[in-house]
């Protein structure tokens, strides 16, 4: 008597010898020498583990050796699929990435609903065409190439990242199975990565730009080298047709362009100035809102949006612009200008670009605050470097760490290596009071008042001496003063 496995070797065997139309229920008792219950009961078994499938013709069955028994099952009525059947195509449909069956051929057999969704039932399909377009490039051929390895038997297993005809990018995971009738697919786990990729393409430049940002501020000497060096950055990162740094000055409420690229050089100087205005009209209107405004030519704008639309359709106008994107600049509350980014017709600014520049507008702000601390601490140093009064300053100690040429003069020494370093109170007489002028700056911050001045060569002279404190976060850092001979 023959076993189970036998049986359904005898049952498969005579299927497939009678050919692609199937087989009913009396032929195969004729050609099995089985009855017809026994028989119905191995088909059912058989049909249970994937092996065959059925398809009606009217109130009879006739049976095919299943060689795509996933897209079997999902094609079956409900009422016609088995218990297990029921629970895998549901897990399998619902499953939150792609499942796709190929055979050798690299003919779609099967897909599950995540993919029907992306691309509609492509079943029958050369899998390439199907995700990829025909003659779809160098990114699907390499694809190709590894599935070809799969087929050849050089790998088990390959894993892959390409971007698919609608412009997804998908990450692929195949391997081949063996089918129940002995013959091979290959099965691959698709998900679109796409999101996930443009996140980390985000941070990436969002860290190159900060990167690029720090290197700006620390090799700018003014606020438009630093300004020329972040549009030109922002440039490498992110496609733009034109662009404008514009600064705001606190004392007297001005907007000036300090920094701008791609703009036609425009001979009219009294056009070049109604542009002006346009721009700076526009990077108001962000500085007042506080928010980023963008524009797009043909969307109509309303209230109090109004005011800049005007100035913004004028500047599309003029350059054939068809998005403006002003973002403002602060940093601690404090505004210092804005950006603005112009592209031109067939360039757009995708939700990505923006959100790396909304990340970086307050590292541009911060940067410009610190060139202009700077620039008014140059400002500062130049003049008392100029200046023809004595001024000095001394650690709390009283021991002096900066002197001006005036200074130098005045006492009557060549160079500041001979007195820096030194006391303050080895350049006048009296030299038991002047620890009490310490210490009364150190408790008023603040003194004034006459001394004796004892040059290099021995010689003296009257000079009147007025002294501050600079207090610093952490408490008193230096003593600063200046003296004028009398």
């Amino acid at each position: 008597m023959d076993s189970e496995e036998e049986a359904f070797g005898r049952i498969i065997n005579a299927i497939a010898s009678i050919g692609e139309t199937g087989a009913t229920i009396d032929e195969l008792s004729k050609i099995t020498h089985l009855e017809r219950h026994t028989l119905s009961k191995y088909l059912n078994r058989l049909r249970a583990d994937g092996r065959i499938a059925y398809k009606r013709i009217g109130r009879a069955k006739v049976w095919f050796v299943s060689k795509a028994p996933l897209q079997h099952i999902f094609r079956l009525r409900e009422e016609d699929q088995t218990y297990s059947e029921k629970i895998f195509s549901r897990i399998l449909s619902d499953i939150p990435e792609g499942v796709l069956v190929l055979d050798f051929d690299y003919n779609i057999m099967f897909m599950n609903r995540y993919l029907l969704a992306l691309y509609g039932d492509c079943a029958g399909q050369k899998y390439y065409r199907a995700l990829f377009g025909a003659g779809k490039g160098k990114g699907f051929e390499a694809y190709q190439d590894q599935i070809k390895g799969i087929i050849e038997g050089s790998v088990e297993e390959v894993e892959s990242q390409v971007e698919d005809k609608e412009g997804r990018i998908l990450e692929i995971k195949a391997r081949k199975v063996e089918n129940p009738d002995g013959s091979f697919s290959i099965i691959a786990i698709i998900r679109d990565i796409s999101e996930k990729v443009r996140r980390e393409e985000r941070i990436r430049n969002l860290s190159e730009l900060h990167k690029l940002l720090g290197e700006a501020v620390n090799r700018s000497y003014t606020i438009d080298q630093l300004c020329s060096t972040i549009l030109e950055n922002l440039s490498a990162v992110i496609g733009y047709d034109m662009g404008d740094i514009l600064i705001y000055n606190h004392e007297n409420n001005l907007l000036s362009s300090s920094a701008q690229v791609g703009y036609p050089r425009m001979e009219d100087r009294g056009k070049r100035n109604t542009v002006d205005e346009w721009k700076r009209g526009i990077a108001r209107a962000a500085i007042i809102s506080k928010e980023p405004i963008f524009f797009v030519k043909g969307e109509k704008k309303g209230g109090d949006e109004l005011f800049y639309y005007n100035y913004a359709s004028e500047l599309a106008a003029e350059y054939g612009l068809q998005e403006i994107y002003a973002i403002p600049l602060r940093t601690k509350g404090e505004p210092h200008g804005a950006l603005l980014i112009l592209t031109k017709r067939g360039r757009v600014l995708s939700e990505e670009d923006r959100s790396l520049l909304g990340g970086i507008s307050e590292g541009i702000a911060g940067g410009i605050a610190k060139i202009k601390v700077e620039e008014e601490l140059r400002v500062k140093a130049n003049a008392v470097e100029i200046s023809i009064n004595s001024v000095f300053m001394a650690d709390t100690v009283g021991k002096l760490t900066y002197v001006n040429p005036a200074f130098l003069k005045m006492w009557g020494y060549e160079g500041e290596n001979e007195v820096l370093g030194r006391s303050c109170t080895e350049f006048w007489r009296q030299k038991e009071g002047t620890e009490d002028i310490l210490i009364a700056v150190q408790k008023k911050g603040d003194w004034e008042g006459e001394l004796t001045g004892v040059r290099k060569d021995g010689s003296e002279f009257k000079l009147r001496l007025s002294a501050s404190l600079i207090i610093g976060k952490k408490g008193p850092l230096q003593f600063v003063a200046a003296a004028v001979a009398e």
